[in-house]
């Protein structure tokens, strides 16, 4: 297996776990595979650093009931590595629920603790 085959393993493992505890709104775990300097921005333009975005989870002013991949592409480079992708959300937003198809963009940092993701921007994908 080559090195690059084995972060990008790694990788995938540190977002199946991130989309996991997401869905079982464990956000202790989250915490851990995202880095405190996280910049998060969803498919609204709604824009959030680490404190925010978590308490929201806490809150439940966000509760996630699905996360399917469409479609996934790493690059990595090093201690960062980037994911462009498509994705379909089943998501409660303040009670209301939503389905969106989102293309993505998502960097990774590999630090002390691991991979942790940095960054996701979304946008919606056209019907």
């Amino acid at each position: 297996m080559s090195t690059n085959q084995a972060v990008i393993e790694a990788l995938e493992a540190a977002e199946a776990a991130r989309c996991d505890a997401l869905l079982k709104q464990q956000i202790d775990a989250l915490e851990g595979l995202i880095g405190d300097d996280l910049h998060y921005v969803h498919s609204s333009a709604t824009a959030e650093d680490k404190a925010l975005y978590l308490a929201r989870l806490r809150d439940k002013y966000y509760i996630y009931h699905g996360l399917q991949s469409l479609a996934r592409e790493w690059r990595v480079f090093n201690d960062l590595a980037l994911c462009n992708g498509d994705i379909a959300i089943e998501v409660e937003v303040k009670g209301a629920r939503k389905h969106i198809k989102s293309r993505y963009l998502q960097v990774w940092a590999k630090r002390a603790a691991g991979w942790q993701m940095i960054s996701w921007h979304s946008t919606p994908m056209p019907a």
